[in-house]
Parts: C-alpha cells; sequence; structure tokens
C-alpha cells in the first residue's frame, strides 16, 4: 500500500469514492482534524485535538449543531458520591456518555436531569450506566432533550466492592436477572471520569 510522507495537495479536484479508515478502536496518536469509522459502533469520529467527537447522531434525538462536551470526575466513588456536572444554558440533545475508571474495577452510575440541583429528576437512561478500566462508551441515551437551566447530576448506583444481585434460582436469590448492578456502597479506589457530548438543537 503507497505511503505518502507529505501533504496531498489534489488541486480542489474531488475525492471521488473515498472511504474512511475503518477501525475497531481508537487510532493510536490522533492529531486534530483526524477522522475514522468506528466499524463497531457504525459511526464516524473527528478529533478535535483534545476528544473523539461523533461525526454525526448517534442518539436519534435529531440533534445537528455545535458539539457541547462536559466532564467530572469522583475519587473513589461509593454509594454516597455525587457530583453536579453542569448547569445548562441552553436546549441540548445529548449524543452519548463516555466513561473511563482509572484501576481494574467496575463502576457503574447514574446522570439524572434536575430541574432543581437539591432534589432527584430523571435518569438519561433506563438502567445504570458502567465505567471501567477499558472505558466504556454508552450511546443507549433514553432521554436525549436536556433544556435550559437543567442540572445533569452524576450519582454512583454501586461499584465492584459491593456484593452481586444473585439470579432466580441461585442462593439468596431475590428474583433478581444477574444483571443488575451490584448493591451495597462499598467504595472502589480509583478515579471515575464521566464525559457527555451533547449538540444544540
Amino acid at each position: 500500500m503507497p505511503s505518502f510522507k507529505s501533504n496531498l495537495d489534489i488541486q480542489q479536484n474531488q475525492l471521488i469514492n473515498a472511504v474512511l479508515h475503518k477501525l475497531r478502536d481508537l487510532p493510536p496518536n490522533p492529531v486534530a482534524g483526524q477522522v475514522y469509522y468506528n466499524e463497531g459502533k457504525s459511526l464516524a469520529y473527528l478529533y478535535d485535538g483534545q476528544y473523539w467527537i461523533p461525526w454525526g447522531n448517534s442518539s436519534g434525538g435529531g440533534g445537528s449543531g455545535e458539539v457541547r462536551q462536559f466532564v467530572t470526575t469522583i475519587l473513589n466513588p461509593n454509594l454516597r458520591s455525587g457530583a453536579i456536572i453542569v448547569r445548562l444554558y441552553e436546549d441540548l440533545v445529548a449524543v452519548r456518555v463516555d466513561a473511563h475508571f482509572s484501576t481494574i474495577n467496575t463502576v457503574y452510575f447514574n446522570i439524572d436531569i434536575r430541574g432543581n440541583v437539591i432534589h432527584s429528576g430523571t435518569n438519561i437512561t433506563d438502567r445504570p450506566m458502567m465505567a471501567t478500566y477499558e472505558s466504556n462508551e454508552y450511546t443507549i441515551i433514553d432521554r436525549p432533550f436536556l433544556k435550559k437551566n437543567d442540572w445533569l447530576y452524576l450519582s454512583i448506583a454501586s461499584g465492584s466492592g459491593d456484593t452481586v444481585t444473585p439470579k432466580e434460582g441461585e442462593a439468596g436469590a431475590t428474583g433478581g436477572t444477574g444483571t443488575e448492578p451490584p448493591a451495597g456502597d462499598g467504595e472502589v479506589l480509583g478515579v471515575l471520569t464521566v464525559i457527555i457530548t451533547c449538540t444544540t438543537v
């Protein structure tokens, strides 16, 4: 395969039948402006120099404007942990949530939409999201529309130091499916980082 070590100037001619670089994982050592197509997620991404931004709308919510990203971190999360991510100053569509945990553990968390910061609201997903050491991208957002003056609040559902809900028929079973997050408030040592990517309406 030919390899070019310098810029290729096609002098304003069309690039016909071109296909983006197809990968299952993120390209190593990206530079601002680089694009690729994630085969597993059927979605193209653009690197802005800091984050991989989805090229298009993966939520189906209709957002097509400018990208907004909000980041928060929690040290050693447990059930008593929580953090205000942001107060919104414009209407947005939630496109995706990226989460990463700094140690080889798993942390489950929720993000809820609040009209008032001190009162719990409605989670943007129907089940807790998950953060792992390998990183996790959660793209199924059940309530993508975020209104101006809403607050986004992150709360810990459980961590790998907690007790797993047993399946129906197992010892101590309470009718669970075995897929629920563990119950309890065991502290999980490490740093949880959550990034919400949105677009303006």
